[in-house]
């Protein structure tokens, strides 16, 4: 049981400095990650607003599709 007892705890103490590390690496990452995703979004916005006057339907195309069916 002594065995046991101390396997678990060297495993314990292993797995938090494991853990400790993970978690502050990415955490850093992600506010990089959380700057990335609102720049590429308020671009992406921005075009999409831009180009929404040129998003309507081709009449021809419409005509062509009753006319096919």
């Amino acid at each position: 049981k002594d065995v046991h007892s101390r396997f678990w705890g060297v495993y314990r103490r292993v797995a938090e400095e494991h853990d400790g590390e993970f978690l502050e690496r990415h955490t850093s990452e992600m506010g990089i990650v959380l700057v990335f995703s609102g720049l590429f979004s308020a671009v992406s916005t921005s075009f999409i607003v831009a180009m929404e006057s040129n998003l309507s339907p081709d009449p021809s195309d419409t005509t062509n599709f009753c006319y096919h069916v």
